[in-house]
């Protein structure tokens, strides 16, 4: 298992959902494909919406810009 998979296990135990914004747009970034990218933005944005975190608009950007939010 990856440091990223654990530090998301970790992450998700605790409830720490900044860390899971981070991390998953993270995951994101290191992704092999767009579709797999797309669904690690999609989970960070998520965590983000449900958090109230700034991160929310630039993540949603990313996912417009890719097609896969209106």
């Amino acid at each position: 298992m990856s440091d990223l998979d654990s530090a998301m296990i970790r992450a998700h135990a605790a409830g720490d959902q900044a860390a899971l914004i981070a991390l998953y747009a993270q995951a994101a970034d290191t992704a092999n494909d767009l579709n797999a990218a797309c669904f690690f933005l999609t989970h960070a944005y998520v965590f983000a919406l449900e958090a109230g975190a700034a991160e929310a608009a630039s993540l949603h950007a990313r996912l417009v810009a890719h097609g896969r939010e209106a």
